[in-house]
């Protein structure tokens, strides 16, 4: 993160000045920086504080990478059930770098690298798109930390945070183009938008319109338009060329007006408790009375307005659920609150916006960190159970998924560590055609794209055990008497039970375990 100072730019007619801030505002702009880069730092702890970090999908996520790295190691016998799929895929950003990253680090200190990049980038992502903007308003960039710790990330959409990012840095880099051009600042364009493709849909859409709302506002507007096309051709023609087609089936499912509306506050959210998310709200509700109140000096920057109502559009008109995609519309959400800090341009911000942002981020932090520490021993627990299993089993989760819902939780996916520890072969790792570089093999029985059997409204339990060698249970006592026609129960605690497929030989000194 560039922490020198930022230069304020005035458009005139026909020529571009550019003023340089005095001495005491360079003073005031490093400590903002300061604080920003200490915040970012707190931001990233409960990754590396707790044995498991409790994002919902991450385990998927890391077996994912683990499996595409050993694919080919003898010591696994992974190449039984997965088979690379690799494409020019939008989401597939995190993969590669887990990849190169697994070259000389092991698999765990690589998902805690990614998970931190994904607050990371953000933070140093909207800092430069606000030095490009808006500079006097860089003192509020610890707002990205708050929206970076959102819920879609608490469920798992690294590749979404990465879009995020690299969104808001093609949007800088444009502005800077339109500023002054010049050709590293394009080719800079280009391939934060490919970048931006790479790692998910919603921040190639929302660098897009973002951009194009922006050369709207510039003079010699059609010209401007024409060279962002020029740039954007490589990103879209791998659009273009791409032949898989993203979450499967096209079915639509579109939210009624008033969860639109009440969905608008989602990335602010925390979802951990309703108290919790009232306090948030309501100090952000207070800033801006206060804003009302004290009235600071402030000029209104039209374009930056416009891009925000661009995104909520997009937002409105997007369904909630496509195909297999869920949470469609609240992706643009994030990049709608980010571009908002430029809409309102301070002549100095005051210095109760800063320091109430800061105990904002700070209370979501801590509240991270307490969630995180509190499934810490069921997690634990679940780990024991791998034990009772052999190495290089075919393994069935059957695991419903919680009601509300998936944020917050972290044991949906928790076999998925037994990927990684003892070669486990679970079908439920994400292999969907044109999202994840991985595919299934050997014809495992699945009900679902996701082998979700425990959803399923109809199940085939000749087929379950026929294609795997153990089952495992989350207490569903629904699931538990399913299961018992086919296999043995071998262990059970408080949070998991293992069947063992009575078609497999059973296992010297394999017994019940009861805790």
């Amino acid at each position: 993160m560039n922490c020198t100072a930022p230069t304020v730019v005035t458009r005139a007619e026909s020529s571009v000045e550019k003023i340089e801030l005095p001495m005491t505002q360079q003073t005031q702009t490093s400590s903002p920086c300061r604080m920003l880069v200490l915040l970012s730092a707190l931001a990233i702890l409960p990754f590396w504080t707790v044995r498991y970090p409790v994002i919902t999908d991450y385990p998927n996520h890391l077996a994912r990478w683990f499996v595409l790295f050993h694919m080919k190691d003898p010591a696994y016998h992974l190449a039984s059930m997965y088979a690379a799929a690799w494409g020019p895929l939008p989401y597939i950003t995190p993969d590669v770098l887990a990849l190169v990253l697994q070259s000389f680090l092991p698999i765990d200190i690589v998902g805690r690298c990614v998970l931190s990049l994904c607050v990371i980038l953000v933070v140093c992502a909207q800092y430069c798109f606000l030095r490009q903007a808006c500079p006097t308003n860089i003192a509020l960039s610890s707002f990205a930390i708050f929206i970076a710790l959102n819920p879609n990330f608490q469920m798992g959409s690294i590749s979404n945070q990465f879009s995020i990012a690299f969104c808001l840095l093609a949007v800088a880099l444009w502005v800077s183009y339109c500023r002054t051009p010049r050709l590293m600042t394009g080719l800079g364009v280009t391939a934060t938008l490919i970048l931006a493709y790479f790692s998910h849909l919603s921040g190639f859409i929302g660098a897009g319109l973002a951009m194009g709302v922006y050369a709207l506002f510039e003079q010699e507007r059609w010209k401007k338009l024409a060279t962002l096309t020029l740039l954007s051709l490589p990103s879209l023609w791998i659009v273009l060329h791409n032949p898989s087609h993203p979450g499967g089936s096209a079915a639509r499912i579109y939210a009624s007006a008033l969860d639109k509306l009440t969905h608008v506050i989602f990335p602010l959210r925390l979802y951990t408790s309703k108290k919790l998310d009232i306090g948030v709200l309501s100090g952000l509700v207070l800033l801006l009375l206060m804003l009302l109140w004290k009235r600071p000096k402030v000029a209104l920057q039209p374009v930056w307005l416009a891009v925000c109502c661009a995104l909520l559009l997009a937002y409105v008109i997007s369904p909630s659920n496509y195909g297999f995609g869920g949470y469609v519309d609240t992706r643009f959400l994030p990049f709608f609150y980010l571009f908002a800090l430029a809409v309102i341009r301070f002549d100095r911000v005051p210095r109760y916006l800063p320091i109430g942002l800061t105990l904002l981020v700070l209370f979501r932090i801590a509240t991270w960190e307490q969630m995180f520490v509190s499934q810490q021993r069921e997690l634990k627990q679940l780990t024991a159970a791998f034990d009772v299993i052999p190495r290089n089993s075919r393994i069935l989760p059957l695991t419903r998924i919680p009601y509300p819902g998936v944020i917050g939780t972290a044991d949906l996916h928790h076999l998925e560590y037994g990927v990684i520890q003892r070669g486990f072969l679970d079908p439920q790792l994400f292999h969907l055609a044109g999202v994840q570089p991985i595919s299934l093999v050997g014809l495992p029985y699945c009900v679902n794209p996701f082998c979700d059997v425990a959803g399923a409204p109809q199940i085939d339990w000749r087929q379950v055990a026929n294609s795997y060698d153990y089952l495992w249970v989350h207490n569903d006592p629904e699931m538990m008497s399913a299961v018992s026609g086919i296999a043995d129960l071998i262990f059970a605690d408080e949070f998991v039970s293992v069947y063992r497929v009575r078609r497999a030989q059973p296992e010297p000194g394999d017994q019940l375990i009861a805790n």
